[in-house]
Order: structure tokens, then sequence, then C-alpha cells
């Protein structure tokens, strides 16, 4: 399962939700992977931080451990299929999101995140919440 950049968020400060989820799919043998595209988010929110040491220790403490996948050529593809279909159907969708959706697609992995809306009504790509 794939995680949105939300859900890593959640679980590096402890939110019930997210833990809970975590706890649950970890029960199941379902392992939470991690996109590039979020490691990316999660530097940027880092780096933004007045804490931004401490931000960063969150996240190799919560991502390290965690299998990663990468941003290839046909994960690439299909972002932008991903990002222009909904561009023309009159929605957004942020670059980060089409390219993890991408890598979803393409893994066939479902995305868990509580932003179900950013990932709603993309061909291909199932989306769980928690």
């Amino acid at each position: 399962m794939l995680a949105d950049t939300t859900f890593l968020i959640d679980l590096m400060v402890h939110k019930a939700p997210a833990v809970d989820k975590a706890k649950e799919l970890e029960e199941k043998g379902i392992t939470i992977l991690v996109g590039a595209p979020s490691i990316f988010e999660l530097y940027v929110g880092a780096a933004q931080s007045k804490k931004s040491e401490e931000e960063r220790l969150k996240i190799v403490s919560t991502v390290a451990s965690l299998p990663q996948l990468t941003l290839d050529y046909e994960s690439a593809k299909a972002a932008g299929e991903i990002f222009v279909n909904k561009t023309r159907a009159g929605a957004t969708i942020d670059a980060e999101d089409a390219m993890l959706a991408g890598i979803a697609r393409v893994q066939g992995q479902p995305i868990i995140t509580r932003n179900v809306r950013h990932f709603s009504k993309i061909d291909g790509v199932v989306v769980e919440s928690y």
C-alpha cells in the first residue's frame, strides 16, 4: 500500500487514526510503501520548518525503514497522463500527487490517504482512507 504524504505526516506526529491504520495493515501483512514524491514533499516541509533538524529526524525515523518506490519512466509517463486528464476535466491536482498516483497505477498499489479527493476519479488508482 502506497502512503500519501498526509499519512506519513500523521504517523510522524503519532495521530491515532494513522497509527491504528498502520497497525491494522501490519497485522494483515500489508507493507506500507513510500513513493519518491512523498519523500520530496516531506523534505520540502522540513526545510521550511523552524525546527528543520527535528523534522528531518522524524522523517528518517518514519520513512527509512519502509520500502521505497521510485518515479521510473513508466510511472512518470502515467503521472503525466493523470495530470493532463485531471486538468482537462477541470480538476486540479498537484504534480506530486499525480506522480504518486502514477507510481500507484504502475505498481498496482492502492494509495492510503486522508485526502481522498486529491486522488479521486483517477482510472486505475484505488484509494483507501483512515
